[in-house]
């Protein structure tokens, strides 16, 4: 398909951008018009390496003016970017051409008797969490509460609850979903099925959903959580352990326990460290993590303690990790099957520690990520039963490199590909060895897990067998490519 090329709006006459002022409610900021302290701040991402001028923001205070937004968008043929919890690893709510800011729609309603929560879709997760525990209910949500819920539920979304409820696209009952013409439909069981469809795991490519209604559950707002960190001697003896913890504990829990494993390199020594969640009391909770502290963590008295949930996934409790100079970052990740080679893990440490060694000052708070979670829920999902394709039982191998210094830019996009390539090479030879090759980690979409990318795999890597399809949806209610900053799909072009 011949496509006309979008444009960035630089170029729109003002009669143009004084009709879009006047039809909507919310605020429109351009750049060079508006007031730098007023448009610079809308600016700000998570990651300072996807910060892009945009040339006009529209910020929209009702679903009316994101409907009309979206046609202005359409009739101009604008580039154009939608962001809400501004929360990405590669950038999609960032561009140059018109940017959807969501940030002012994020009311949310909570349904007790029906156990459901209605989100507006400039919702991050934290808004959701609170207004759910206030009412004795919990929603499935991601690691942090800073993270938007448009991102995370259309992109599928692993977070400590999904070993009981699975992924927090599975959780979604219904969304109201403005498509490239600017119409408002709604997706659910009962209506536009296969939209509901590609929006669990297709991340935007049909739609900027305006309102996402969610199931609840039941739950004690408090958990047993918390860090426990290591000494560098006790490395070998912590990769050990690692399969232990998963099979023996996190598998016989229930869904209970979530353990992730994280590593940092301080002085040229690595510290290894487990996040521990568990949906229980303190007592149960110490038993399921005896190993680790039979282990002997450098803090054992204060590693872990009772908490609201809506706590654990506070940001606020990770800022130490990401001191705010360092805000520049690539992660990117992989799947391992169990039980865990523990040599590939070893050479993935050493392999670490090589790369922060060749910038010690400026990597210094990079980390990488060992998620030993029960994925059984998730995998027990039909592949083709949603958009999202990386159902399977396995261990995340992830890095977060991160940086702040803007010249380390191309450098590091490029060593995290390169790091992720020999750790998938290792996993492959290890799965051919083993003779378990067609199931392993190198295996179409199941070499990551899309919303921790450098936003670069091929598609096949992110939708799998699911492609196809996401190829015959994308055709029906985007053929323009309007939306195109999340693995867009393009029909016209090869896998």
């Amino acid at each position: 398909m011949n496509r006309p090329k979008r444009v960035d709006g630089s170029n729109l006459p003002s009669e143009a951008l004084d009709a879009l002022r006047s039809s909507v409610k919310g605020k429109v900021v351009v750049k060079g018009q508006s007031p730098e302290e007023e448009y610079r701040p809308l600016l700000e991402r998570w990651n300072r390496m996807h910060i892009k001028e945009a040339n006009i923001i529209v910020l929209p205070e009702t679903e009316e003016d994101v409907s009309t937004t979206v046609k202005f968008v359409a009739e101009h043929n604008l580039d154009v970017a939608i962001s809400s919890g501004r929360h990405t690893y590669s950038g999609p709510s960032s561009g140059y051409g018109l940017v959807i800011d969501m940030r002012n729609l994020r009311k949310v309603s909570v349904d007790v008797d029906k156990m459901i929560a209605v989100a507006q879709g400039g919702c991050i997760a934290g808004d959701v969490e609170a207004a759910s525990e206030a009412v004795g209910l919990r929603p499935v949500m991601g690691a942090v509460n800073a993270t938007g819920c448009g991102g995370i539920t259309t992109g599928g979304g692993i977070g400590n609850l999904s070993a009981q409820y699975g992924l927090v696209a599975d959780n979604l009952l219904a969304a109201r979903v403005a498509l490239a013409d600017g119409r408002i439909v709604v997706a659910s069981d009962e209506e536009n099925q296969d939209l509901f469809w590609g929006i669990r795991g297709g991340g935007s490519n049909f739609g900027l959903v305006t309102e996402f209604t969610y199931k609840l559950h039941k739950a004690d707002p408090q958990v047993y959580s918390g860090f426990f960190m290591f000494s560098p001697d006790k490395l070998d003896a912590y990769l050990e352990l690692m399969n232990v913890m998963n099979q023996d504990y996190v598998m016989k829990s229930n869904g209970k326990l979530a353990v992730n494993g994280f590593l940092a390199i301080m002085g040229g020594n690595a510290i290894p460290g487990f996040l521990i969640w568990y949906d229980g009391p303190e007592e149960e909770g110490k038993k399921f993590i005896q190993p680790l502290l039979d282990l002997g963590p450098i803090y054992p008295g204060s590693g872990a303690e009772m908490k609201p949930h809506t706590l654990t996934t506070d940001w606020k409790q990770f800022e130490t990790m990401f001191p705010p100079q360092f805000n520049r970052l690539v992660g990117t990740s992989t799947q391992i099957s169990y039980p865990l080679s523990v040599d590939i893990l070893k050479k993935t440490v050493e392999k670490f520690k090589e790369i922060v060694a060749t910038h010690p000052e400026n990597l210094s708070v990079s980390k990488l990520l060992f998620d030993l979670r029960d994925y059984s829920k998730i995998a027990s999902i039909p592949l083709d039963a949603t958009a999202y394709a990386n159902r399977r039982v396995g261990c995340l191998i992830g890095i977060d490199l991160i940086w702040d210094n803007e010249e380390l830019d191309k450098e590091m996009m490029q060593v995290a590909k390169d790091f992720m390539s020999q750790v998938r090479a290792w996993i492959k030879e290890d799965n051919q060895q083993k003779g378990i090759a067609e199931v392993g980690a190198h295996v179409g979409a199941t070499t990551l897990y899309a919303l921790v990318t450098d936003g670069d795999e091929k598609l096949v890597s992110v939708f799998g067998p699911n492609l196809g399809k996401m190829k015959e949806l994308k055709r029906k209610y985007d053929p323009g490519m309007m939306w195109d900053k999340w693995y867009p799909v393009d029909p016209e072009l090869p896998n």
